[in-house]
């Protein structure tokens, strides 16, 4: 593990520390699960077919009603973690970003425009799903029986 995953750990860690951050994270993770939409990092849509993490959330959260199908994701996301925390989520997609052009993704050199970052998505969508399940298993509340089987449990909506 290098530094920039630790890193995006560290974000993961901070959200699942709150209720309200772990939910969130729950969410997508159950979104990405679903496999309706490839995953991407550091923008909230692409071209509407894939998502960063929090798109995820936002996407599965009008699933299952936890947010309404209208506005900005950003804005519902925010009111779920309130504005004190939408600053993590904010950095955490930054990690995200940072750690899928750096290990996860293949450079396009281009010569007038910015160089063009494309995710091996397969290989990024397992990564991001094994860091939510580490996390939220490592931040499991007291007495929820924990171990990554009452996690995903939990994550399923099992109880």
């Amino acid at each position: 593990m290098d530094a920039q995953e630790l890193c995006v750990r560290k974000r993961l860690a901070t959200l699942a520390a709150d209720d309200r951050g772990r939910a969130l994270l729950q969410l997508a993770l159950r979104g990405i699960r679903s496999g309706r939409h490839e995953v991407t990092a550091g923008c909230w849509v692409d071209r509407g077919i894939a998502g960063c993490l929090f798109q995820h959330a936002y996407w599965q959260g009008v699933r299952e009603g936890v947010f309404a199908d209208r506005g900005r994701p950003g804005d519902w996301i925010g009111s779920m973690v309130g504005s004190a925390m939408y600053g993590d989520v904010i950095a955490t997609i930054d990690a995200f970003d940072r750690l899928a052009k750096e290990r996860y993704s293949d450079r396009e050199r281009r010569t007038l425009r910015p160089d063009r970052f494309r995710i091996r998505t397969a290989e990024w969508r397992g990564a991001v799903d094994g860091m939510l399940v580490d996390v939220l298993a490592e931040a499991a509340p007291v007495g929820a029986g924990g171990g990554e089987a009452a996690v995903l449990a939990t994550i399923e909506g099992r109880s």
